[in-house]
């Protein structure tokens, strides 16, 4: 959370999108930023201090058999201006794309007639318009969340590899990043963290490590 939020962050001094992927070194549980930590404790049956809370919205989400990214879109971008349903679709496309190169068919999941109001449950057994799903449209495959602001677009999202069978993630990942990359309009090209990286990013280590910001969203 602490690298997604940092890159988000330094969006409004940068001119062309940001994007990184990774994996969780052991099993964790995310949940959105407007959940109620004591429901999703007592859903989940773990403690609020070993359940993450994410800067961005959505449901449940458990990690460790997934594929996890963040995209980050800066103001003075002209992918700033894509309406967020509309990224939404285009992100969750990119997946199916890259998907069908490894011989996985999708379908987006169709947006209800109607909004239904509330706070979300669990991200994957509660699938939402545009989500992406297996073609028989019985299994979410991914999800995202995002948070706005004026500065920057912030996505993180993740797909579930379980139902996946002989995923390959370099493949993958090469081709989720050329579908994102015609999606902005930039060449897609690897950047390394700057030298005071790891610095600048501790303050927010620590915020999202904290008790503060798990129960009560609060900034340290």
């Amino acid at each position: 959370m602490a690298t997604d939020w940092w890159l988000f962050e330094k969006a409004a001094s940068e001119a062309t999108p940001k994007f990184r992927a990774y994996s969780w070194a052991s099993e964790e549980i995310s949940f959105g930023y407007g959940q109620k930590w004591e429901w999703v404790e007592e859903v989940t049956g773990a403690s609020i201090q070993n359940l993450v809370r994410r800067p961005t919205g959505g449901g449940i989400v458990k990690h460790g058999k997934d594929w996890t990214y963040c995209l980050v879109l800066p103001c003075g971008h002209g992918s700033f201006a894509i309406p967020s349903l509309s990224l939404y679709e285009l992100i969750h496309q990119a997946i199916g794309a890259a998907l069908a190169n490894q011989s996985v068919p999708t379908v987006l999941q169709p947006c209800p007639a109607s909004k239904t109001k509330g706070i979300p449950g669990d991200c994957f057994d509660e699938p939402v318009g545009k989500d992406l799903m297996s073609q028989d449209g019985k299994l979410k495959l991914a999800g995202a969340a995002m948070k706005r602001s004026r500065q920057a677009v912030l996505v993180q999202g993740t797909i579930d590899l379980r139902p996946i069978a002989n995923f390959d993630p370099k493949r993958y990942k090469k081709d989720f990043v050329w579908a994102l990359s015609e999606m902005v309009e930039e060449k897609a090209e690897a950047v390394e963290w700057p030298e005071n990286f790891l610095s600048e990013r501790n303050p927010f280590v620590e915020e999202f490590a904290s008790l503060e910001w798990r129960r009560d969203r609060k900034r340290i």
